[in-house]
């Protein structure tokens, strides 16, 4: 009789110990973030540029260019829903994915801030009410 909280213990300790392996039919980690990094930039194209244009259909251009990347990236909407559905049932693993997504948004940004052009501050400097230096014949 005593050993029958030790069993329980020992059962209970099992159950709650995470299985990180992911199944074959589910898209890797990796892959899968670099999928939903597409999709998002795709999401953006559509945001910026699309709605801009009265002529195009939103939905449309969605979908054209969600099956492009599904393509680029060897897969289907269905596997892709698959594995989503999967890593949201798992919150530890698409943490992992989320967090990555984050990382290269950041790196994407501190790109763009990198690249941004630096403002001059010599023309600052200067005295405004000097007359600029004309030659004279």
């Amino acid at each position: 009789m005593r050993s029958f909280p030790f069993i329980i213990f020992i059962i209970s300790m099992a159950g709650c110990i995470g299985n990180n392996k992911i199944p074959k039919d589910v898209i890797p980690q990796d892959e899968m973030r670099k999928l939903m990094w597409d999709l998002m930039r795709a999401d953006a194209y559509v945001a910026d540029f699309v709605m801009k244009d009265s002529t195009c259909n939103q939905k449309e251009e969605s979908a054209i260019l969600y099956e492009k990347i599904f393509a680029i990236h060897s897969t289907t909407q269905e596997a892709f829903k698959k594995s989503l559905a999967f890593y949201e049932s798992r919150p530890d693993l698409l943490k992992v994915v989320a967090d990555s997504l984050r990382s290269d948004e950041s790196k994407v940004q501190q790109y763009k801030d990198e690249k941004k052009p630096q403002i001059d501050t010599t023309f600052r400097k200067m005295k405004l009410n000097k007359k600029p230096f004309v030659k004279k014949p």
